[in-house]
């Protein structure tokens, strides 16, 4: 059995917050996740990999010069 996570394991994993996550979700940015029978996400390492793949690629706007 795949070993999963809840949001704040992600949170932590990944360093970004709860808003920012669920604007990237929101936003279409990162793929939705698999939910649970009380409609809570539930991570993948595979979902954690793309999630920080995503982050490393945003680039704030101090760094556009």
């Amino acid at each position: 059995m795949t070993k999963t996570y809840k949001t704040k394991d992600v949170l932590r994993a990944v360093g970004i917050c709860a808003n920012t996550l669920y604007d990237w979700f929101n936003r279409g940015k990162i793929p939705e996740v698999k939910k649970d029978r009380n409609n809570r996400r539930i991570y993948t390492e595979v979902d954690i990999e793309r999630i920080k793949g995503f982050k490393n690629r945003v680039v704030s706007p101090a760094h556009t010069k």
